[in-house]
């Protein structure tokens, strides 16, 4: 009887070891629905290598897509084995690429998750090094729709990277041909760094809730950090069922939330009358004269059919200061600043490559922060439907460095052909960007705690929208209405 039960005792233990090792050996595996491109230097046999470690071809994982992505016989990166988390990687050494062919000719939606990290030694000072980088035939770069890249970062430095999760979400973009590692073109934006894993779907995320599984799966298996620059969630795709209209005194996207906000009178203004009110706004900027060569200009500020009008214009304004020239553009700049809130606004962007902006920023000896609304160049070529939502930390108690995250909303239509309600809410914990009442970009707030002024504006953006075409101005930003709430 005691042999029996010894033998029963071992039986279990081993099954139990059994067991805890195949739990051990069970490898977790991303969210499939729509993953069209799965690369894991970690899978064993899943990168082909020739010559010693030089990587001939990197399978793909995902249950349909491309086969395989090759590399250039003789611009091979290395698979380095035990080298992040103990599992391989593939290091690229600012020469080396990958590509493959296969495409989704009709653009649609998308959502990109890489793993990568820069060592000390892979250090560079090249700019706007590509992870990865679709660039169609036709198209003037690869930041232009159909087109899309995913930069490593601005800049490489001689400090070493811990493993960061980058991602871009888009709409409107096509699957390739697609180059991992550099600029499409080849030309510049060559990678000098390692990507470990590579997650590419058909579809942008919902929720916020969908995206983070796909991140916490990152994290956990290669121990990577999101990266800052990338931390919040941006729609991808239709906004879906919007919200109606039910009252004027609550913010489109809480028609039914009265015990929630009330109206905060400083910075809510239906643009009634014929001119400008002064108790609240400056027809003009505080501190600063436009960005280069337009100048704001007083006399582009106007008020009148119950709106607010900023407008830019081919011309010559007397006495201008020296680098600006030609355009003379407008800004209203809000009297009182502000801390928290949900702020609203009714407005129609310029019908130019001049943006059409709704920001808030302040400046003190130890605080610099910025949130943009939005920035819109309803013109220029490739941002006709982008919105562009953006947060900045110039300079804080703790950060000396400027540094930024954004996300871009691609909308089914052009912006500048109607009026759209747009707004943003803003509390200590998340930060919140709506479009017609529909959330848009959730980000958390994790240094945006600074009293802003509520800025409107109309600038040149010559490195980023380019510059308008003369037979596009004058061009006029509306505003119909600015409303502001603060929680009760």
């Amino acid at each position: 009887m005691k042999i029996y039960a010894r033998w029963m005792t071992l039986t279990f233990i081993a099954v139990a070891l059994f067991s805890a090792c195949g739990t051990l050996r069970a490898r977790p595996t991303p969210p499939r629905n729509n993953l069209c491109l799965w690369l894991d230097a970690s899978q064993r046999n899943s990168v082909e290598t020739a010559n010693g470690d030089a990587v001939g071809t990197w399978k793909n994982l995902a249950p349909r897509g491309p086969n395989a992505v090759q590399a250039k016989s003789d611009l091979r990166p290395l698979l380095v084995k035990n080298a992040l988390n103990g599992s391989s990687v593939v290091r690229f050494d600012g020469k080396s690429y990958l590509q493959f062919e296969e495409t989704r000719e009709e653009p649609g939606d998308l959502t990109v998750f890489v793993v990568s990290r820069r060592l000390q030694e892979q250090a560079s000072d090249s700019q706007w090094q590509r992870l990865l980088s679709c660039w169609v035939s036709g198209v003037k770069n690869d930041r232009t729709l159909p087109c899309f890249q995913l930069p490593a970062g601005e800049k490489g430095s001689g400090e070493p990277y811990s493993a960061t999760i980058d991602k871009v979400a888009i709409g409107g973009v096509r699957i390739g041909p697609l180059t991992i590692g550099a600029n499409r073109q080849h030309k510049s934006g060559k990678f000098r760094g390692d990507i470990a894993e590579i997650l590419l779907y058909e579809k942008g995320f919902d929720s916020p809730k969908d995206m983070h599984a796909v991140q916490r799966y990152l994290q956990e298996k290669w121990g990577a950090k999101l990266s800052r620059e990338d931390m919040g969630w941006t729609r991808v795709g239709s906004l879906g069922k919007m919200p109606e209209r039910v009252t004027d005194t609550l913010p489109l996207s809480e028609q039914h939330a009265e015990d929630k906000w009330e109206i905060y009178k400083p910075l809510t203004d239906e643009f009634e009358g014929m001119q400008l009110d002064a108790k609240k706004w400056f027809p003009t900027h505080m501190r600063w004269k436009g960005r280069k060569p337009a100048l704001f200009w007083e006399e582009n500020v106007e008020v009148d059919d119950g709106k607010l009008h900023l407008t830019m214009r081919k011309e010559e304004a007397p006495d201008m200061p020296k680098g600006y020239h030609d355009y003379t553009s407008a800004c209203v700049h809000a009297k009182d600043t502000v801390k928290y809130g949900y702020f609203e606004v009714k407005a129609k962007p310029m019908n130019s490559a001049g943006s059409s902006s709704f920001w808030f920023r302040n400046s003190s000896p130890e605080w610099v922060t910025e949130i943009d609304v939005y920035e819109i160049g309803a013109r220029s070529p490739g941002f006709e439907r982008k919105l562009n939502m953006n947060l900045h930390v110039v300079r804080t108690p703790t950060e000396k460095k400027h540094w930024g995250c954004g996300g871009k909303w691609i909308a089914p239509w052009d912006l500048g052909d109607d009026y759209h309600v747009y707004a943003l809410e803003w509390n200590e914990n998340r930060i919140k960007y709506y479009v017609d009442g529909v959330v848009v970009r959730s980000v958390p707030n994790t240094h945006w705690h600074q009293p802003l002024y509520m800025i409107f504006d109309s600038e040149t953006m010559p490195d980023w929208f380019g510059m308008p075409e003369d037979e596009d101005l004058p061009s006029t930003y509306h505003v119909e209405y600015v409303r502001s709430w603060k929680r009760k």
